[in-house]
């Protein structure tokens, strides 16, 4: 059965496809060792990455878990400006008192 994809869906692929990106990039993995990881082509990666193809439950829980991120981050609309907030704090936080 094919999905059909709605303005609303298209948007929360590139969403997801985001926030997996940026996850991935945090922790200095390419795309290439994400899909050994999980036993896929990078190619797969890239492809969830930008948002054109959807990810099975199964398929973004492996992806999760292997970015040592929660499933919930992942389906976050603010994960990556939440994410970005904490790294600002904790700098500021490590920042010399004058």
């Amino acid at each position: 059965m094919k999905t059909i994809r709605t303005p609303e869906h298209i948007e929360f692929c590139k969403m997801v496809g985001a926030n997996l990106r940026y996850a991935r990039i945090a922790r200095g993995l390419t795309q290439a060792r994400v899909g050994e990881l999980i036993a896929i082509r990078f190619q797969q990666i890239q492809k969830y990455e930008a948002g054109t193809n959807g990810l099975t439950a199964w398929r973004l829980q492996q992806l999760a878990h292997s970015l040592k991120v929660s499933v919930l981050d992942i389906l976050n609309n603010n994960y990556i400006a939440d994410s970005c907030n904490k790294k600002a704090a904790s700098y500021q936080l490590e920042l010399p008192l004058k």
